[in-house]
């Protein structure tokens, strides 16, 4: 093979290589908003100890990136950056160090994402996003709050692909919030509703699943003009309940509330029964 000829093969399966190994890097920061060439990347732990640190040193758009590990902190972000857990909620855990705050609360801000935690240990909420907007909360899992996460007066974000389970109140509760996408989300086992979607118009909110919940799977109060579509609600009191809201538009929603596995074992219960009372009655007739 010619000295040319090879050059260019091995640089050829150079650049391939690279780029499969940048590959990773590039999904987390497609999914998040845009970020600005001049900004840096902290890491936690790491340059700084803890992820508050590294929130109050960072500058706007900035990423945060969070090692494995369990951190106890309460964090709160009030500029446009990144927190990304770069092993994922499996192997990354934050609790609250202070129960009455929620683990993370990002306000008053544009341009925050937030992806890859547990969250746990709040009376408040896991993550609080409140006045938002253009925004991502993805690949989260809230467990063991008051609310798994929390979304009021916030627009134009994404919550997609979170587990919001075993919560004392609500799984997901989005508030007086408008334009959102809220998207592949499980709010499975919470001791209220799986979804509370309050006050909220022009919202998608399309391939969640809301399950075993003891009240409502879903709920929409209030709430107009918005995309509930291919949404999944099983053996919760109720499953998608919407009052007081017009012009929404429905479609392939799949409920199946409780009362639905309990009636088949009601109606054995009602048959042994009513045997047991025939077999006595023709026992005095015909003694």
């Amino acid at each position: 093979m010619p000295i040319t000829t090879t050059i260019r093969f091995h640089a050829v399966k150079t650049a391939r290589r690279l780029l499969c190994a940048l590959a990773p890097i590039a999904l987390i920061l497609c999914a998040s908003p845009a970020i600005d060439a001049g900004a840096a990347t902290l890491s936690v732990p790491g340059t700084y100890k803890t992820i508050h640190e590294a929130v109050e040193a960072a500058a706007p758009s900035d990423t945060i990136a969070v090692g494995p590990g369990a951190y106890k902190e309460n964090i709160v972000i009030k500029k446009s950056l990144a927190l990304i857990a770069t092993a994922g909620p499996a192997s990354t855990t934050v609790m609250a160090a202070t129960p009455s705050e929620p683990v993370i609360k990002a306000v008053d801000a544009s341009g925050v994402t937030i992806t890859g935690f547990t969250v746990t240990g709040s009376g408040v909420s896991g993550i609080s996003i409140i006045n938002v907007k253009d925004s991502a909360v993805t690949l989260n899992t809230a467990v063991k709050n008051s609310s798994g996460i929390v979304v009021v007066r916030s627009s134009n974000s994404v919550i997609s692909d979170n587990a919001a389970n075993n919560n004392e109140n609500y799984g997901i509760s989005i508030d007086a919030s408008s334009n959102n996408k809220v998207e592949r989300n499980a709010a499975n086992s919470n001791d209220d509703k799986g979804f509370f979607i309050n006050a909220s118009n022009n919202n998608v909110i399309a391939g969640n699943s809301a399950n075993m919940n003891t009240w409502n799977g879903m709920t929409i109060y209030s709430s107009n003009n918005n995309v509930i579509k291919d949404n999944m609600t099983l053996r919760n009191t109720f499953g998608l309940v919407i009052s007081d809201s017009k012009d929404n538009e429905e479609s392939d929603n799949t409920t199946v509330p409780n009362i639905f596995i309990i009636f088949p074992i009601l109606l054995i219960y009602i048959g042994i029964i009513s045997y047991l009372v025939q077999k006595n009655i023709l026992k005095h007739v015909y003694k």
